[in-house]
């Protein structure tokens, strides 16, 4: 029989710290094997994830990071923001860019990235300050983005949206 480690620590004997270690993993690997349960419709892809160098590319900050955006059932979406504007990016496994449009919308076929999506702006409101861009994916599902600017800002709404989406469009689900 072998002699017991010598603890660091007096009053306890290493045969049960060296024991604890293996309690501790024995809990990790029983807590990981419950039932797993169905992930909902948006979280087939996370917009938060898109990649910071198209961000950037984008003219939005990183480090900016709102993951409170989506605020729809069946949405994932993130939001960004630069000094004059803010992005959303928006997410939904099921549904088509006909769908996005609501009361009172101006829509317009717009193709970027080889997407054929829609244009849309509030018909009452200025195009200069909120536009969205709703593009297809082959699975079915659709993605937003959508810009919103600060009132006096330089570029318009929707040409930024249009840059944004088209700038973006690689990363997004096929």
């Amino acid at each position: 029989m072998s002699a017991p480690l010598r603890s660091l620590h007096p009053g306890f004997s290493g045969r049960i710290r060296l024991g604890g270690p293996a309690v501790a993993v024995a809990i990790l690997i029983a807590g990981c094997g419950g039932a797993a349960e169905p992930a909902g419709p948006a979280a087939m892809w996370d917009p938060c994830g898109l990649p910071a160098g198209l961000l950037t590319e984008s003219g939005f900050a990183p480090g900016s990071i709102r993951r409170d955006v989506a605020t729809e059932p069946g949405w994932a979406g993130c939001g960004w923001s630069s000094e004059r504007a803010a992005l959303r990016v928006l997410f939904s496994a099921d549904g088509s860019p006909d769908e996005v449009a609501g009361d009172g919308d101006t829509h317009t076929e717009v193709t970027l990235a080889n997407r054929t999506g829609r244009l849309l702006h509030t018909g009452t409101s200025d195009t200069a300050t909120t536009c969205t861009v709703a593009l297809p994916t082959a699975g079915g599902g659709v993605v937003r983005v959508r810009v919103d600017n600060a009132p006096g800002a330089a570029e318009n709404a929707c040409t930024r949206a249009e840059r944004a989406a088209s700038t973006l469009a690689p990363a997004f689900p096929v």
